[in-house]
């Protein structure tokens, strides 16, 4: 378990704890109170019956039967009434929303203040040193896998993946075509097929070609398949479809970095003589 999500597991359980700790109360307090506004009403009740039973045997005038009755409920207003009943729950909600969003802002403003918050980031992150033996153990581990679960096409993309990055492309080809359902729709993916299978074959002919139209109808901005289409036209002596290729390209990089310098250099020896270029 990393340390963030120890510390979010901590945060959780000292929220729930100190929420529990401090709304059971309020609670129980709110019950209470419902109590109490159960016996003046009971009593309002006894009173309003005491004053008509006045009136009914001639104790009470009506006039003082009437004021009476206006002071017994001014009275029940001003203790119970519906203003100050709604004002408490509002009070008591209030308040239990607030600790909701308090703990946790308070929590997480502690971990930013004292904590590394910076763990947060994945960007941040620093990895591991992984040296080649460890790849090597990885990839193995995952070719196993593949044997056990030979229809997992996302753990065959990821095996492709490993074999490209380790060169070892006759692999990464068979991986990648086990993969195929689930990078069809990937233009991305579907252009480092391309560019494994060239490599491979020494030659964009045939099928790399073919994956590149493909690449390119899912998505014509995808930039590996534009920097392969524009390989290929070289291959072929297509120039022109060549820069093309790799201007549509370069509009996609950003201004000043060093692939569009690369980039515009490439598309610029394009238009020399062959035995100019050394």
């Amino acid at each position: 378990m990393n340390p963030f999500s120890l510390f979010a597991i901590i945060c959780t359980l000292m929220v729930v704890i100190t929420l529990a700790a401090l709304i059971w109360p309020l609670l129980r307090g709110r019950s209470q109170a419902g109590d109490i506004r159960r016996a003046r009403y009971a009593l309002h009740d006894t009173i309003l019956a005491e004053l008509d039973e006045d009136l009914r045997y001639g104790r009470l005038s009506e006039s003082d039967h009437a004021i009476a009755r206006i002071e017994a409920e001014s009275r029940l207003i001003n203790e119970v009434g519906h203003a100050s009943s709604t004002l408490n729950e509002r009070s008591a909600r209030g308040l239990v929303i607030g600790l909701l969003l308090i703990l946790p802002l308070a929590a997480g403003g502690l971990y930013f203040k004292l904590g590394t918050p910076t763990a947060l980031d994945l960007s941040t992150r620093q990895r591991p040193n992984v040296g080649p033996n460890e790849i090597a153990a990885m990839v193995k581990k995952l070719e196993a896998r593949m044997v056990l679960e030979p229809n997992d096409q996302k753990g065959w993309l990821m095996l492709a993946r490993s074999y490209r990055s380790q060169a070892r492309y006759t692999e990464a080809i068979s991986a990648y075509e086990k993969a195929w359902p689930a990078i069809e729709k990937d233009a991305g993916e579907i252009a480092r097929f391309a560019g494994v299978l060239a490599i491979e074959q020494k030659s964009f002919k045939g099928k790399p070609t073919d994956l590149l139209v493909k690449s390119l109808s899912v998505n014509a901005s995808e930039p590996d398949a534009l920097m392969l289409a524009g390989s290929a036209a070289v291959e072929r002596g297509d120039k022109a479809a060549a820069k093309e290729w790799w201007n549509k390209l370069l509009i996609l990089l950003e201004v000043g970095s060093e692939d569009e310098q690369w980039l515009k250099e490439e598309i610029r020896l394009l238009d020399k003589p062959r035995d100019a270029v050394k």
